[in-house]
């Protein structure tokens, strides 16, 4: 019957469950301790080297490219074409 083997599944994991928490009980008794480790992969490395560089340019504002493009917002003569904007996104994208 499908219902009996599911039960006998469910308290399969239950019985497997009860062991391990045994197992890591008398592993804590003993004194091992566990540590985490973790490894970047190379494309993680290049992107925190290029993120850490942006950050330390990051206090470099060009004031006269602001001064000119608030000129141009206040002003509402600021338009971007919208294939231009979906050139851009792309390229930068992929």
């Amino acid at each position: 019957m499908i219902i009996n083997n599911v039960i006998q599944s469910v308290s399969g994991i239950y019985a497997n469950s009860n062991n391990v928490k045994r197992v890591m009980k008398a592993s804590e008794e003993i004194g091992t301790q566990k540590s985490d480790e973790i490894q970047l992969s190379s494309e993680a490395k290049s992107f925190s080297s290029i993120m850490s560089k942006l950050q330390a340019g990051q206090g470099q504002v060009r004031a006269d490219k602001v001064a000119y493009y608030e000129k141009l917002v206040s002003s509402g003569n600021y338009n971007v074409s919208s294939m231009d904007l979906a050139d851009k996104m792309l390229k930068t994208r992929f």
